[in-house]
């Protein structure tokens, strides 16, 4: 551990940053020209690796614990993502956001520019620990908490803000390697501390040379057809079904544009022979446990096969209300192939990225959190929305924006609803708003539940809400994340509501 750095609870900024400054070089710190580092994971009953590479303007980590694996990949001021179902994506949104503020702690840009940080005193962590917080705002970045130790000057722990909580990095047992200062434990945390994942650091190589192609951008996963092909849709108490074979076995999915990932119903899972792995958390309606990962290399939908590699198994029961789907078809779906859904025709019709003729109005779309996020007004007022096919319902939205915007919508009654999801179900309060626009169309006397959850994916920091598929019937809606686009198309059955009774009792 570094030697103990004398300290006062009265430091200006500029002190505890020139003290930053005297406690790396007390260590000889002074970076290295490449990086390698391997080690283990350890967390919520699994185990695993992880191995990064760095270099000056170029960082790669991956990691894999259990049946999960992901990449991230830093080439200049471009980032990228991969998930454990080979789904390529082009950080440009929330994450980016994030990402550009880890990469101004990391070398050290706090430091160097001050102007971007704010002392907020010295307190103590939880654990006991004492420490000088400060917010670092770069200008390309999200607002984060970092916490200096006060006697070392080390990082001890970073806070941001992450959908219905505050996620936290601690860091501890730092020793330098030839010049290069590395803190050899990590504790990353949502809060749900059953939930931690721990990396310990247990082979360092500094200055030596790195693998050609290490940091190459891998292939993006795509779905395996030969031609676009269409299947029918079911529908059932508002939401959307799809037939899907595993295994030779044909199962009814919902298709979920809010769901992250594939997911399996536990009696599939068993049904398949599959052996899920750990005890994960899922922030569905409610955040609940009970989520384990499960490896199943694909599945298939009309003839075409979608590699998936892992999914999600968990207990869907009372996901949707009283029908049970078989499992989920989320985000790795519509990342490996351009999709139409045309529910006039009750029709999903996909292919390979580009060979949809594509129509309609162009929203631009930020997957960074695997969700298909996108620009909306409410009455005027503009926020981030999840398009969610999942949500058989018009509009939700969530707290934290109504509590940002009290005055956005009126109601006579507290009239209540009741949402379900992943974990169960949520308490709401219903309500009309005059007016939610998306894209260039005007859709007015909008029927919405007004979500009083303060956890889950309803409690979202970063959302407005959630536009569901009884707002989605009004068109023919084409996704291409590919090009971080999607289409909405006036559907034969398109109503803007302009004349729409506006019931005082209703259940959205």
């Amino acid at each position: 551990m570094p030697a103990p750095y004398a300290h006062s609870a009265s430091l200006t900024l500029d002190q505890v940053l020139s003290a930053r400054k005297a406690a790396l070089a007390a260590l000889h710190v002074h970076g290295a020209k490449t990086l390698e580092v391997r080690g283990a994971l350890v967390g919520a009953g699994l185990t695993g690796t992880f191995h990064t590479w760095q270099t000056a303007d170029r960082a790669r980590n991956d990691e894999h614990i259990g049946g999960r694996a992901e990449e991230s990949l830093r080439l200049g001021d471009d980032e990228y993502l991969v998930n454990e179902s080979g789904n390529v994506r082009q950080l440009q949104g929330l994450l980016l956001l994030r990402q550009h503020t880890e990469d101004f702690i990391d070398d050290g840009g706090f430091v160097r520019e001050p102007q971007y940080d704010k002392l907020d005193g010295e307190k103590q962590l939880p654990d006991g620990r004492s420490v000088y917080e400060l917010t670092v705002s770069p200008p390309d970045g999200q607002s984060e908490t970092l916490d200096l130790d006060t006697k070392s000057l080390m990082i001890d722990r970073i806070s941001y803000d992450e959908e219905d909580g505050t996620s936290t990095e601690d860091f501890s047992d730092y020793k330098t390697f030839a010049g290069e200062l590395l803190a050899q434990k990590e504790i990353d945390s949502n809060g749900d501390h059953s939930y931690d994942i721990t990396r310990y650091a247990e082979i360092i190589d500094v200055d030596r040379p790195l693998k050609d192609g290490v940091f190459a951008i891998p292939q993006n996963s795509e779905i395996q057809t030969d031609k676009p092909v269409t299947v029918p849709l079911e529908e059932h108490q508002g939401h959307y079904y799809v037939h899907v074979t595993i295994g030779g076995h044909r199962y009814l999915f919902l298709l979920d544009t809010g769901a992250q990932s594939v997911v399996l119903d536990l009696r599939v899972a068993s049904a398949e022979g599959l052996k899920p792995e750990g005890h994960l958390e899922v922030a569905g309606a409610q955040r609940t446990g009970g989520m384990a990962i499960a490896a199943l290399d694909s599945i298939q939908i009309g003839g075409a096969v979608l590699p998936v590699h892992v999914v999600t198994v968990l207990s869907l029961q009372g996901a949707t209300g009283s029908y049970d789907a078989d499992g989920v078809l989320g985000y790795p779906f519509f990342a490996s192939a351009e999709v139409s859904i045309d529910p006039a025709a009750q029709t999903l019709t996909f292919g390979k990225p580009g060979t949809l003729h594509v129509k309609g109005d162009a929203i631009a779309v930020d997957d960074d959190r695997q969700l298909i996020e996108i620009q909306a007004k409410v009455n005027n007022t503009p926020g981030r929305f999840v398009v969610d096919t999942g949500n058989s319902t018009e509009l939700l939205l969530f707290a934290p924006f109504m509590r940002a915007h009290p005055n956005l919508v009126e109601f006579q009654q507290r009239q209540f609803a009741t949402d379900y999801g992943v974990g169960g179900s949520v308490p709401a309060m219903s309500a009309i708003i005059d007016e939610l626009d998306i894209g260039s169309y005007r859709l007015f006397n909008r029927y919405t539940n007004l979500m009083l959850a303060q956890r889950g994916a309803f409690a979202d920091r970063f959302d407005a809400g959630n536009i569901g598929m009884a707002i989605l019937k009004n068109f023919i809606v084409t996704f291409d994340l590919a090009n971080a686009k999607m289409y909405v198309q006036r559907g034969p059955a398109f109503d803007d509501g302009r004349y729409r009774e506006r019931l005082e009792h209703f259940q959205p």
